[in-house]
């Protein structure tokens, strides 16, 4: 699993940026690379992300779509593990 930053976005717009990020890039599918992977934010980053479809822009420049699956609280709930699977285009 790589470890990175990145930034989530919503319609071209940064909703977060420089996220640690962790990412995982699964088989391909035609001209599309699976990942999965997970979002490390505070509480109040956190809140912004609902369960919905985001694009994920990581610091080396790869560009993808990704969903939330699930939210978990960490650290005495003051912060969250963002679950997210996705795919991006094979470059």
């Amino acid at each position: 699993m790589d470890v990175t930053h990145g930034s989530v976005l919503v319609d071209d717009r940064e909703l977060l940026s420089n996220v640690p990020v962790y990412v995982n890039e699964g088989g391909r599918e035609g001209a599309y690379v699976n990942w999965m992977g997970c979002l490390h934010l505070d509480r109040e980053s956190g809140s912004k992300l609902e369960q919905q479809e985001y694009r994920l822009k990581l610091r080396d420049g790869r560009l993808g779509n990704i969903t939330i699956r699930k939210v978990i609280s960490t650290n005495g709930a003051m912060h969250v593990e963002v679950l997210f699977e996705g795919r991006r285009e094979d470059s």
